[in-house]
């Protein structure tokens, strides 16, 4: 996540909606004084182009932060003044994403966690880690089991909605339709971002409409858990494919 002291404004991560990528670009435009939070390092596996990003100022502030705990670290002068961005994606469409990059890099992730706690053997939290890509073994068998496991605090609604439900942000770019919120956000800035990179955009085999992965209960079950953000934006099953 960025905010940005510079052209006022904040960028809040959600997953799985091209966040990467625009924070990326973001954090080209930002001064020495903004904050921003680190990113995983690049990988030829899971990117399509190599990046540059450097972290600044973020100590107490974390990549996927929910508008709450950054409303709570900024304070509400910088919260209530500044431009607040975010990126949304039509949440049938989005799981089966996170399915594919879960599946991508659970191993990987799994040798880092053990190298971890051989690093850290006293650190409780490493050891978290491990018991949840333990259950994600289980999870990523089959896309039908992933659906059974499939959390609701997998979802977006933390970044887009605040503790009451209220929504936040005074952009909500649409996955759907990115280059023109991105034109947007220029405007609103004044600013221009270029091309953007195209970033975790290599776990996604094959690339079949979303709509074809889904039989009716699993259909229903996102429906349920995405309630609020399919209401709100206006989602349905069977838009088309960005």
């Amino acid at each position: 996540m960025i905010v940005s002291h510079k052209n006022k404004f904040i960028f809040i991560k959600s997953a799985k909606t091209a966040g990467t990528s625009l924070e990326v670009a973001l954090g080209c435009i930002c001064g020495k004084d903004d904050i921003i939070t680190p990113l995983t390092p690049n990988n030829s596996r899971f990117d399509s182009h190599t990046y540059h990003h450097e972290p600044k100022n973020n100590e107490g502030f974390t990549n996927h932060m929910t508008t709450d705990e950054i409303r709570n670290r900024v304070g509400e002068e910088v919260w209530n003044s500044y431009l607040k961005v975010t990126v949304v994606r039509n949440p049938w469409d989005l799981v089966v994403s996170r399915y594919y990059w879960e599946k991508a890099q659970l191993w990987y992730n799994l040798k880092q966690n053990l190298r971890n706690i051989l690093r850290e053997p006293l650190n409780l939290v490493r050891y978290r880690r491990l018991m949840y890509r333990l259950k994600l073994i289980l999870a990523l068998t089959s896309f039908s089991t992933f659906i059974l496991f499939y959390r609701r605090d997998w979802t977006n609604s933390r970044f887009y909605f605040d503790s009451d439900g209220k929504p936040c942000c005074d952009i909500y770019i649409r996955y759907e339709q990115f280059d023109d919120g991105i034109k947007l956000l220029e405007n609103r800035l004044g600013i221009e971002l270029g091309e953007l990179p195209h970033l975790k955009d290599k776990t996604r085999k094959p690339r079949k409409h979303y709509s074809q992965h889904y039989c009716s209960w699993q259909k229903r079950r996102i429906e349920k858990l995405f309630k609020q953000e399919i209401e709100f934006f206006g989602y349905t099953f069977d838009q088309p494919q960005a």
